[in-house]
């Protein structure tokens, strides 16, 4: 199994060391020879932090495992790739794109990239409880229209997130909350597909990107509406192969280090958002009928209670 995790790039500004109450999850640096290296993972090669003590590197060491053990598997609709409907993105690409104030359309239509793992999926780690909280996040350098004329964006981030119960002694993954359209819902063990036996499955819409339980959609731009139906050739993300942890301390890449919209057409990145906080996630937001508009509370298997 591979696993990536790219090193602070030269010139990254500092940031105040994040309080315990958020945990870095991989507080762990592997020692790459270059930018974009892969290596497989080897605790030995690992490069602790500075500061942290035993118990520090235990609890990231088993942030680590858990984080890749429970990393979604995601299937793409069979024309994602085509006319400007793209796979998932490189952030930090994107972000120094766009800070050379080149504005021009970034969409990524080769799954040779996604095939090779060479584009990332960033996450991040808390403890609420007994419990695990993870947060896994793709970036989308641009959406299409999502029908004749609307739904076009440049720049757009879905997440998913893995509730692992009793983390700690009995680790098991049950709720799974699946983000899209700015809304999200939560399912539980047995609702959703697993791939491998621990990886959940996310079915991505084509043109909004969000993550699903399920394929479907009719191809419009209503909520549960956006086609996601793999077919051939059956395109599909192991997310696990290429993990970047979201920082926001002084090792976390530049543009998890800033709080603007800018290089983000109007966006904040993951690491400013007010989801950041795992513990305080309700399982659902929007409509508890299933209407055009914003609806995920309708197939929340525990409605809006906490996640």
């Amino acid at each position: 199994m591979m696993c990536i995790y790219k090193q602070r790039e030269a010139g990254s500004r500092s940031a105040t060391r994040a309080s315990k109450m958020v945990p870095y999850g991989l507080a762990l640096l592997l020692l790459l020879g270059a930018a974009g290296a892969r290596a497989e993972w080897n605790p030995a090669d690992v490069e602790i932090e500075v500061g942290f003590d035993e118990e520090d590197r235990e609890r990231a060491a088993a942030y680590a495992d858990l984080a890749l053990k429970y990393a979604p598997y995601l299937r793409f609709h069979k024309l994602e790739g085509l006319d400007d409907f793209c796979f998932p993105h490189n952030a930090s690409e994107y972000f120094h794109v766009r800070d050379a104030d080149d504005w021009s359309r970034q969409c990524n239509l080769d799954y040779a990239t996604i095939h090779a793992n060479e584009v990332p999926t960033y996450w991040h780690a808390m403890e609420c409880g007994r419990h695990l909280h993870i947060a896994y996040w793709s970036f989308y350098g641009y959406n299409h229209n999502c029908d004749c004329c609307s739904g076009e964006r440049n720049a757009w981030w879905e997440f998913l997130v893995v509730k692992v119960r009793e983390w700690s002694t009995d680790p098991h993954m049950h709720e799974v909350m699946f983000g899209q359209k700015e809304g999200w819902y939560t399912r539980i063990a047995g609702n959703y597909e697993v791939h491998d036996e621990s990886h959940p499955v996310a079915y991505v819409g084509r043109a909004g990107h969000g993550f699903y339980h399920d394929s479907g959609g009719s191809n419009t731009c209503c909520y549960y509406e956006d086609t996601r139906n793999p077919g051939e050739p059956d395109h599909y993300m192991m997310t696990w192969n290429n993990l970047v942890e979201l920082r926001k301390d002084e090792y976390g890449e530049d543009w998890m280090l800033e709080p603007g919209t800018h290089h983000w057409s109007g966006l904040q990145v993951p690491t400013f958002r007010d989801n950041w906080d795992l513990c305080n996630l309700l399982g659902c937001d929007g409509s508890f009928l299933q209407v055009c508009t914003k609806c995920g509370c309708a197939k929340s298997d525990i409605g809006d209670d906490p996640f």
